[in-house]
C-alpha cells in the first residue's frame, strides 16, 4: 500500500530558519516572564512595535549585536514584526499610521 499525504499548498513550517526561530522564542520567552505571557495581544497601537523594531534595528546597524535581555537585536526586530503582523492579522491592534500616508 502506497502512502498518501494531501499536503501540497500547505505551509511548510521546516522551511522557517530553526536556529534564527529559536532567538525570537527566546525574545517571547523574555517578554513573558517580564509583561505576562501573550501580553501582546492586547489592544497597542501597531506603531509601538514598529518604533521598538527601528531601535532594534538601529542598535543592531550601530555596532551592538546582543540586546540587554542577551538575546540578538536582530530577534527582536523579527519578534516585533510578529507581533505587529499578528494584531493586524487578528484586527487586535490600533492601526494609529499617519493617515497622511493611508490610500
Amino acid at each position: 500500500m502506497e502512502f498518501k499525504k494531501f499536503d501540497q499548498g500547505k505551509p511548510k513550517f521546516t522551511m522557517i530558519p530553526q536556529l534564527a526561530l529559536k532567538e525570537v522564542a527566546k525574545v517571547f520567552t523574555h517578554g513573558a516572564d517580564k509583561y505576562g505571557e501573550f501580553n501582546y495581544s492586547g489592544n497597542g497601537d501597531v506603531l509601538r512595535y514598529i518604533d521598538a523594531l527601528h531601535r532594534h534595528t538601529n542598535q543592531y546597524l550601530t555596532g551592538e549585536d546582543m540586546d540587554e535581555s542577551g538575546v540578538h537585536h536582530l530577534a527582536c526586530v523579527a519578534a516585533n514584526a510578529l507581533m505587529a503582523l499578528d494584531g493586524i492579522l487578528n484586527n487586535s491592534i490600533n492601526d494609529n499610521r499617519n493617515k497622511t500616508y493611508l490610500k
